[in-house]
């Protein structure tokens, strides 16, 4: 009989093992069969962080919320909600297919399922990103409020912002580059070549093709 605490827990203790031992999380993790469980997963973990960014917008929007009726502020809310939970359900399957076509290029040996697997638990990385951006913007609200904000204050507040996006931005590409290792048979080298290297090269060949028109002719 399906239990929604015990499916809160489930999927509570899901996430901790994915975001604190990824590696071990990934290697135990099948590649195949059905994909009912890490969907679910996936699913859950898409309703939270939509839910996640509505303060994230609340704080962006600051500035005409005030002029809002409590109707509107509600209508904006769902909204935000709504958009945020459409976009990220269509990402994550376009992605998982992008990152397979890179992988495969690069020898993965697993199929399309094993990379939409990956993308599905990799989700437990937005959990922690939103409410550390959501913390973050809610003490930059606050001083601002206080009128701590100017010189030194802004200064540390710069710096301590790109330090904690840049930590926690690094460890979701960890986990997902581990994901892929694990879930594929690759070397994290190779893994880092598909996701990173490739999209890079187009990148610059893509930039290089109108400064090579323009001194051409």
């Amino acid at each position: 009989m399906f239990s929604i605490s015990g499916y809160l827990e489930e999927w509570f203790n899901t996430t901790k093992y994915v975001i604190t031992h990824p590696r071990a999380f990934f290697k135990e993790m099948p590649t195949s069969g059905s994909l009912k469980e890490p969907l679910n997963f996936m699913a859950f973990a898409i309703l939270i962080v939509s839910l996640l960014s509505i303060p994230f917008m609340m704080f962006a929007f600051d500035d005409i919320l005030p002029e809002k009726d409590l109707i509107d502020i509600i209508l904006i809310a769902a909204g935000v909600f709504v958009f945020s939970l459409f976009m990220m359900a269509i990402s994550v399957p376009l992605n998982a297919f992008t990152y397979h076509i890179l992988l495969k290029i690069c020898g993965a040996k697993g199929d399309f399922n094993a990379t939409l697997r990956v993308f599905c638990y990799y989700m437990a990385a937005l959990v922690v990103i939103f409410p550390a951006i959501d913390i973050m913007m809610l003490i930059f609200y606050v001083s601002e409020k206080q009128g701590l904000e100017g010189g030194l204050f802004n200064i540390i507040s710069f710096v301590l912002m790109m330090a904690v996006i840049i930590l926690i931005t690094y460890y979701a590409f960890y986990m997902l580059f581990v994901g892929f290792s694990e879930a594929h048979g690759m070397s994290m080298k190779r893994v880092i070549l598909a996701i990173v290297g490739i999209p890079l090269a187009i990148n610059i060949i893509l930039a290089a093709i109108p400064a090579v028109l323009m001194f051409g002719s």
